[in-house]
């Protein structure tokens, strides 16, 4: 009986001891760690003392009145304990009022009026009460009262897991405590014997046991995963202890003398230390995974679910499709039974997404608003129309999601499947996660509403097309027929000016008998405008024909030199009369002939000297002809007008003219640049053009030695295909 009392004494203490230093170390800074470390420090040592108060009869009554003393300050520490967990209760001066008297308690424990004998009995010794027993009694009864009291508070101010840590943990104490104080106070007065004294080990495993649940169950001090880790390594040097007992002794002793050590000893020996190093390991990794399954049976890594329902919000766009992505991640890793996220729009439901068995009801509008709360706990909640509404619908978390500036709807969440509540790891998941979520929630609405207007868009886009189509088909047939009537009236214009022009012609030269001055005077302003006219004429029966398919680019090789000279030659007049120096340069070597069409190349090189000579007031002309690998170039460069920044990208468009161009020349028609252009390209050549406003252009073109193809054709019209 004797070796059971003590084992129980060891097993017991021991426990205590554990749980005392485990509280200490997992956080030695906070206040209530510490306090219920020396708690659990003086429970395991009283276990000790009140065994060696029965059994060690040479000091009996010394350790009795130690265990008194005990006693003393593990109430003090119990009432310091509950007035500081979840949360303070009185100020910390009570708290020094409350140590002296402990002290004072303590010290009338040792005194000779507390205990001033002891009866010895075989494995038990009774107490005999002195005068100042009652003392301890008072403040026995004080303590127990003033800590229901503090519990109270403690159960009324806390919610959720903190109060299931304190319901766990302060029923341990007072059970303990009570079943201590009737045992070996109250008891041993009534009936005269400490008979049950004993007892007290026993009634110390009941607060470390239900100490142990709280941890275990609710989490208490944040010290499970030390208390798994000790317990399994507890078990595992139980396990090897137990297997080389068994092995080395009893089967060692079985099979080997006892008298001497052989070598067939030895070598089991060594055997036996090679299988318990090898299935160490082995051992160790059981015995973890049995101690998680106990301690967390619900755990799960914070960041590694943030980051995977991180990856979720980014990889999805559509919203049903983020939604039950979220939902369900969340649920999985928390081990939550239902789920269900609700979106709104403009104070109307939007859309819904669930996970889980759907609930009888769902919750509807009006209901929703009313938990207009960041979040909220059903576990935490008063007995009010939130928490009715929340046990109506099974819901045991809300969390109402919102950004910064807009309202985005809620998080429903249902019971944990491990029937626990959602701890404080829970709670502030949730409220990291939620944030992310109504980000990732309001992107994705956006995200719709811009599918949503881009069909809208589409729609549109294509009946407006379709009305541009119409309205093209239409201007093409208009560009048709006036094309054709520009076509029809330049041939019937031309006929009669070129008669016009003939008979100015004849009368220049005297036929139809001697001008006066007055007369040629008049006759040269008549034959220039003619030839203006028919140059416009010849212009517009080309854009005509460019319009048409019937441009024709008859290639033959051409003395280029002679063909600017020429051009040079006749605009000489004209540059001469305004005053300007108009120069000609070009190689002295010979020049190789070039492919190309003699009469519209003509046009192009007349209209680029002409438009010089025309915008520069004052300063030169210069033309420059040269070979350049296999091509010709042709540069006009005047200091005249110049062209402004922004009319250059438009200046080779049909019909258009710079503004300081018209102001200088009023009668130009946007006509030449076009067909210049569109002469060159059709060849295969390149336009040079570079112009600076205010002091002057270059115009010219690149074209091939060789045409690309010297057979004549008709060009397809510009922009057909």
């Amino acid at each position: 009986m004797l070796s059971v009392a003590l084992v129980s004494v060891f097993v017991v203490a021991g426990c205590a001891l554990l749980l005392g230093l485990i509280t200490l170390f997992n956080n030695p800074t906070r206040y209530t760690n510490r306090v219920f470390a020396m708690l659990a420090t003086l429970c395991g040592i009283y276990t000790v003392v009140n065994f060696l108060a029965d059994h060690e009869q040479t000091h009996a009554l010394l350790w009795v009145r130690l265990t008194f003393t005990l006693a003393t300050f593990m109430l003090l520490l119990m009432m310091l304990f509950v007035n500081n967990f979840p949360q303070r209760g009185f100020r910390r001066q009570w708290e020094l009022v409350l140590s002296a008297v402990a002290v004072i308690v303590a010290g009338v424990t040792l005194n000779g009026g507390f205990i001033p004998s002891v009866i010895l009995k075989p494995d038990k010794t009774d107490v005999i009460a002195g005068p100042f027993y009652p003392v301890f009694l008072v403040y026995l009864v004080a303590a127990l009262v003033l800590s229901i009291v503090l519990v109270r508070a403690a159960l009324k101010h806390s919610k959720g897991a903190d109060r299931e840590r304190v319901k766990y943990l302060v029923l341990g104490l007072f059970i303990a405590a009570a079943l201590l104080a009737c045992t070996n106070l109250f008891l041993p007065l009534l009936v005269g014997n400490n008979d049950l004294a004993g007892f007290g080990t026993y009634f110390i495993l009941i607060f470390i046991s239900f100490t142990f649940y709280a941890i275990i169950r609710h989490r208490l001090f944040n010290v499970r995963l030390v208390v798994a880790r000790s317990v399994a390594y507890i078990l595992l040097l139980l396990t090897l202890a137990i297997a080389y007992s068994l092995m080395a002794l009893q089967l060692g002793g079985l099979i080997f003398d006892d008298a001497k050590v052989t070598t067939a000893h030895q070598a089991y020996d060594v055997a036996l230390a090679l299988v318990l190093a090898f299935t160490f390991q082995p051992l160790r990794h059981f015995f973890e995974r049995i101690t998680n399954r106990v301690f967390y049976r619900d755990s799960y890594d914070s960041q590694q679910v943030i980051n995977d329902f991180s990856k979720v919000l980014v990889s999805e766009l559509h919203l049903d499709m983020m939604l039950r992505r979220s939902v369900t991640e969340l649920c999985r890793n928390l081990h939550i039974q239902y789920g269900q996220i609700v979106v709104f729009n403009h104070d109307r439901v939007y859309h819904i997404e669930h996970y889980g068995p759907l609930p009888k009801r769902l919750m509807i509008a009006p209901e929703l608003h009313r938990l207009n709360k960041r979040m909220l706990v059903a576990d935490e909640l008063e007995d009010d129309d939130r928490k009715a509404l929340m046990d109506e619908h099974g819901i045991r978390v809300s969390v109402m999601l919102h950004t910064r500036d807009e309202f985005i709807g809620y998080l429903l969440l249902g019971d944990k499947l491990s029937g626990d509540i959602y701890s404080s790891q829970d709670l502030e998941l949730l409220e990291i996660i939620t944030k992310e979520l109504a980000v990732g929630i309001l992107n994705a609405k956006a995200y719709a509403e811009i599918q949503e207007f881009n069909v809208t868009l589409q729609a549109r886009v294509d009946h407006a097309t379709n009305r541009l189509r119409v309205a093209n088909r239409h201007l093409k047939e208009l560009d048709k027929a006036k094309d054709e009537f520009i076509s029809m009236a330049s041939h019937q214009l031309r006929t009669p000016l070129t008669t016009i022009k003939g008979y100015l012609s004849m009368m220049q030269e005297g036929d139809a008998g001697r001008l006066t001055a007055t007369q040629k005077e008049f006759v040269s302003y008549a034959f220039g405008s003619s030839e203006r006219m028919v140059n416009l004429i010849s212009d517009l029966l080309n854009v005509s024909r460019l319009s048409a398919g019937r441009f024709l680019i008859q290639a033959k090789p051409t003395d280029v030199v002679a063909m600017v000279e020429d051009e040079v030659r006749q605009l000489q007049p004209h540059a001469t009369n305004k005053g300007l120096q108009l120069t000609f340069e070009h190689s002295p070597k010979a020049f190789p002939l070039v492919e190309l069409d003699d009469n519209k190349t003509r046009q192009v090189v007349m209209n680029f000297i002409d438009n010089a000579i025309y915008y520069t007031q004052t300063g030169s002309v210069m033309i420059r002809l040269s070979k350049v690998g296999e091509a010709a170039r042709l540069e006009v460069t005047d200091t005249g007008i110049g062209v402004p920044e922004g009319a250059k990208r438009k200046l080779f468009s049909k019909f258009y003219r710079a503004e300081n161009a018209q102001e200088v020349r009023p009668d130009g028609t946007g006509l030449g640049l076009y067909l210049a252009r569109r002469v060159i390209e059709d060849q295969g050549g390149t336009i040079i053009f570079k112009s600076v406003e205010g002091k002057g252009s270059t115009f010219g073109f690149e074209l091939p030695l060789k045409a690309r193809n010297p057979v004549a054709k008709a060009k397809e019209p510009h922009g057909k295909h």
